[in-house]
């Protein structure tokens, strides 16, 4: 058995009716402390300025969305007490797989993976109508609505040089009036990128994880860190289930949410780049 030098797994164990042994996981984010046994996963708040709403908004959202069948590990222990720590800790069902953003085989490998999260997303937003939140736990997705603003602050500030604001501007005056609200209201996981997805060597998922963003929104807030490329994919799944709930518009809304979180990247890191040519390519040849 290894020791941990910040948390008490074998008293969280203990106190919950849980054995080890139990050993420290690589936490594939910067959120959550991870532990886990042959059966179950120990996930503990962390630093992180969010690691105590995420864990908060996790135990409020993970179980709605297992009761409705989504692929999500269940959630058999949430204590939020600090009798045992000065933080949170949730204890999980453990799903066998790989998380999909740490596998060595080519991304473009995974389209069955990819087509399932689709199916999984519509049945979260068609399955959910309420989600009980009395401590108002629940994230709020929301679309930025000014993100005209942001691409002018990023290039008075150097960010984003002359020639490629332009474009960029141009770009959101484009696609400004197809996002300006009417879109359907779902129940959201609000987080999906790779490091959020557990499948297998042989491209099926297993489940859908880290659930501390969930909060209502439009359902095409869903894609903004879903990678292009898997977004025609995503998109077939999506409407094996539910073929209209995305709404017209949508390559739209899709494009808009990538290109804010584009600029907030670039916000980050001066050295990320700004794929306007694929944009311009995915609205021009539609999602399929």
């Amino acid at each position: 058995m290894m020791e941990s030098t910040h948390d008490p797994i074998d008293a969280i164990l203990a106190a919950c009716g849980f054995r080890g042994p139990w050993k420290p996981l690589v936490a594939t984010g910067i959120v959550n402390r991870i532990y886990a046994t042959e059966e179950v996963v120990i996930r503990v708040a962390g630093d992180h300025p969010e690691a105590v709403n995420d864990a908060r908004t996790e135990s409020v959202a993970a179980p709605v969305a297992h009761a409705a069948g989504i692929l999500i590990p269940k959630l058999l222990v949430f204590d939020d007490s600090r009798e045992l720590m000065d933080r949170p800790y949730s204890i999980w069902e453990r799903v066998d797989g790989q998380t999909l953003g740490c596998m060595t085989t080519d991304p473009h490998a995974t389209p069955n993976t990819w087509h399932q999260v689709g199916r999984q997303l519509a049945l979260l937003h068609t399955r959910v109508g309420r989600c009980d939140d009395p401590q108002g736990y629940l994230d709020e997705p929301e679309r930025n609505g000014n993100l005209r603003a942001l691409v002018e602050e990023l290039a008075e500030g150097g960010r984003l040089q002359g020639g490629l604001a332009k474009e960029v501007l141009l770009l959101v005056d484009e696609l400004s009036p197809y996002v300006q609200g009417g879109a359907e209201v779902c129940f959201l996981h609000n987080d999906i990128h790779a490091m959020n997805l557990m499948c297998t060597c042989d491209d099926e998922l297993k489940a859908v994880l880290d659930w501390g963003d969930a909060g209502w929104g439009d359902p095409t807030i869903e894609f903004a860190q879903i990678p292009l490329w898997a977004v025609p994919y995503v998109l077939t799944g999506y409407r094996e289930v539910a073929p209209d709930l995305l709404g017209v518009s949508l390559e739209a809304r899709i494009v808009w949410d990538k290109l804010d979180y584009a600029m907030e990247e670039l916000a980050r890191d001066p050295s990320h780049g700004i794929p306007l040519g694929e944009f311009q390519r995915f609205l021009d040849t539609g999602s399929g």
